[in-house]
């Protein structure tokens, strides 16, 4: 009875907290989380490796024997599973308190005092006008570069990166003041090309209390993922509102590389609703791309086909959209595009 109490118990707090969000903000996001993030991210942290990857690869040899081993001493099934369910309640209880819960705190838009409204095609086309002319003078002070023109971090160590955007962080929370605690160092995934395959360019891990990011893709977004998944750690788990965040933390830092990074993090997303609403307008804002910026947008159009046909691709998206859904994000993976109402309200504010 105690392992399925757990269960009922999660439902409740999601129940409860849905319904009163300030719970969520200042029991859970602010409160609980806060203090859980810092202590097991201080623990997890000198681990040089992702341990959520590490679980992942021995999982499926750990499930195996677990399945032999109930085979061979099948007179104690009932304990074996007994076990099992304690575990899967426990792990769901878990994810439910240091995650979960934090989809139904405040939205960032009422943290930021951001007035969020329906926008005219003109105000979104004027929107991706400037971001792509901040995109191109920061493409600009860029030298470093492939064979392909294409954009090449100066320093590809993620240590070094997680410094920057940490420091990043900090600087936002003079502004906003929900971003004040120490994170820890993002890790690189070992076999990023393989995570590649399942559409996935970083990840927020709140059992390890981890931040990965995939390494193989484009320079140019590895920065701006990083960001993302961080906003997560910092308890915002909508990805609306962690890819806006994340794009703050970025045109916040002193780097020339996370400052164009979060520009074309928006720029691509809001170029993207743009070509749903005005395909011609769309078309106009392409002229106004500099040729190095084509070519980072080439590059990572053309890295990408490779994995358009993996069934591994359809499957994760699947779940991930499915994942979102549960958590009353009813677009889905449709949801990460909808930083653009974020982004439209924070330049008129502006």
């Amino acid at each position: 009875m105690v392992p399925i109490c757990l269960v009922v118990a999660s439902f409740l707090i999601l129940r409860l907290t849905r319904g009163y969000p300030w719970a969520a903000e200042f029991l859970f996001a602010r409160g609980f989380y806060k203090y859980y993030a810092i202590l097991w991210s201080s623990v997890t942290q000198w681990v040089p490796f992702s341990l959520m990857e590490l679980g992942i690869v021995l999982f499926p040899f750990l499930a195996v024997f677990l399945i032999v081993w109930v085979i061979v001493h099948r007179r104690n099934w009932k304990k074996y599973l007994l076990i099992c369910l304690w575990t899967v309640c426990i792990v769901f209880f878990w994810i439910t308190c240091t995650c979960n819960v934090n989809y139904n705190r405040y939205p960032f838009a009422v943290i930021g005092e951001l007035t969020v409204r329906d926008s005219s095609a003109e105000e979104l086309y004027q929107l991706c006008l400037r971001l792509s002319k901040e995109a191109n003078l920061l493409r600009a002070q860029l030298t470093k570069e492939d064979e392909d023109g294409a954009m090449q971090l100066m320093d590809p160590s993620i240590y070094q990166m997680s410094k920057t955007a940490r420091s990043s962080y900090r600087d936002l929370n003079e502004e906003y003041g929900v971003f004040n605690y120490r994170t820890a160092n993002t890790k690189p995934i070992f076999f990023s090309h393989l995570m590649s395959y399942t559409d996935l360019v970083g990840v927020y891990c709140p059992i390890t209390m981890e931040t990965n990011v995939n390494t193989d893709v484009a320079d140019y977004s590895i920065p701006s993922t990083m960001c993302h998944e961080l906003a997560h750690f910092f308890g915002f788990m909508r990805e609306d509102e962690a890819n806006f965040i994340g794009y703050l933390a970025c045109i916040h830092s002193d780097s020339i590389e996370f400052r164009y990074s979060g520009t074309m993090l928006a720029l691509i997303h809001a170029g993207n609703k743009l070509s749903e609403v005005d395909m011609d307008a769309y078309n106009q804002l392409w002229q106004q791309y500099s040729e190095g910026l084509v070519r980072d947008l080439k590059q990572n159009s053309e890295y990408w086909k490779q994995f358009q046909q993996s069934t591994v691709r359809e499957v994760s998206t699947s779940i991930n959209d499915a994942y979102l859904k549960a958590n009353h994000q009813t677009d889905g993976v449709r949801s990460y595009g909808r930083m653009v109402d974020l982004l439209l309200a924070y330049y008129r504010e502006e």
